[in-house]
């Protein structure tokens, strides 16, 4: 009896010690998503929901990231990674639908590939809409990157049903950055005939205001979309006909449901990089004068204007030098993170990015940000809120809550751009 007992409360001792805590994305700092400078590994991920009652989420990675080891009986060198992911019923939420947890090995070569590509499959309902918390880790290093991935079920077409190909070689998901007169056919995840309307919209000119200034449209903050094309694809088995696009955004839906649908952003050639566009100057917004911003575009030449502003504002090329790269990779930045139904830049959060760069903090909610700055040598303490606007061209579009209180902090973090 009292070997039985002891038993007994090994099992439960090993029981408890096994069990781990819920690990849930609202109780996690993702400040390293906005600022690569806290990452040692980056990995990238893309979600395609290749059957209705199936998810295939691949991983990318760049093997540069991964610290190889001598294996201790072969003459060859090994990484060792791990993901895992939990499946949650929304961001909030702690019921969890699934997760698991792999574990891959990569061997080194003379003639590395520029990355490394894994996929793993799980079961998703159709009609939902789940948030996939991932965490990989770098085994060798100890190193990890945790992320919160939205998987759009709620309609047979979000954009996670749909690869946009511009050759057998080139296949694109989710978010759509196309570039300009290129000819793209789309696939969708099961081999149907049907057909998806297009409108196309012109790009906006919205540059958002400062955060201390209050306005009506700040509520709602959806510009008025009219389309000036439209066009209708034709899917047979499952892949469209060729389409070649311009500038403009894109909203495929489906024929008789405008409510159900996706968006392609083809904002300007080289996008999200805005070099070379009008995006070089109509950026510097946010630390001009009206006056000095009308300047800008009185010169036919957008890198003169540019570096003639720089020039002035430093005082001399090599802190304008400095200054542009600092500047122009936020700006960049900003398109890859924030981008909407406009170019990321353009909206509160790349606005906040661009003057004070990334945050030292971020926690989300399902539909809120709040970003946390301590003061240091370039950077005011500051706390911003942004609240995510529910729209059917975007699910990435969020409103800076406006203060007056903000003037003295924005005023000082632009004073510090032009001193």
């Amino acid at each position: 009896m009292y070997i039985r007992r002891i038993l007994v409360l090994l099992a439960i001792l090993s029981l408890f010690s096994t069990c781990r805590p819920l690990k849930r994305p609202v109780n996690v700092n993702f400040a390293h998503l906005y600022n690569s400078d806290l990452n040692v590994v980056q990995p990238e991920y893309s979600i395609f929901h290749h059957r209705t009652d199936s998810t295939k989420l691949t991983l990318y990675i760049n093997p540069d990231e991964l610290l190889y080891i001598r294996d201790a009986t072969e003459d060859f060198f090994t990484s060792r990674f791990q993901l895992s992911w939990y499946l949650f019923e929304s961001f909030d939420s702690r019921n969890l639908a699934d997760s698991a947890r792999v574990r891959f090995t990569d061997t080194l070569t003379i003639d590395p590939k520029p990355f490394l590509e894994r996929t793993v499959k799980f079961a998703t309902l159709p009609g939902t809409r789940y948030t996939l918390f991932t965490e990989f880790e770098d085994l060798n290093r100890r190193t990890r990157h945790q992320d919160a991935i939205t998987l759009e079920k709620s309609h047979p077409y979000t954009s996670q049903f749909f690869v946009f190909s511009e050759n057998k070689n080139s296949q694109i998901t989710a978010p759509f950055f196309l570039p300009l007169q290129k000819n793209f056919g789309i696939t969708y995840a099961e081999a149907l005939n049907f057909e998806l309307s297009a409108h196309v919209y012109p790009t906006h000119d919205i540059i958002p205001a400062p955060p201390f200034v209050i306005h009506d449209s700040q509520i709602i903050h959806i510009p008025e979309m009219i389309a000036d094309t439209s066009f209708v694809l034709d899917f047979r088995d499952g892949r469209s006909s060729l389409f070649t696009h311009r500038k403009g955004l894109y909203y495929f839906h489906e024929k008789e449901n405008p409510e159900l649908g996706f968006v392609v952003q083809a904002f300007h050639e080289g996008f999200p990089n805005v070099s070379g566009s009008d995006d070089v100057l109509r950026s510097l917004r946010y630390i001009t004068s009206a006056g000095e911003y009308r300047q800008l575009f009185n010169y036919n030449d957008p890198e003169f204007a540019m570096e003639r502003f720089w020039n002035r504002s430093a005082g001399n090329p090599d802190r304008a030098r400095e200054l542009i790269n600092r500047y122009y990779n936020r700006v960049n930045n900003a398109n890859i993170l924030f981008t909407s139904f406009v170019p990321g830049w353009q909206t509160d959060r790349g606005m906040i990015y661009i003057i004070f760069g990334p945050p030292h903090s971020v926690f989300k909610t399902e539909n809120t940000e709040t970003w946390r700055y301590t003061e240091g040598m370039n950077v005011p303490s500051a706390t911003f809120t942004f609240n995510r606007i529910i729209n059917k061209y975007s699910s990435n579009h969020y409103v800076l809550e406006r203060d007056p209180t903000y003037r003295s902090t924005w005023n000082h973090a632009v004073s510090i751009w032009r001193r």
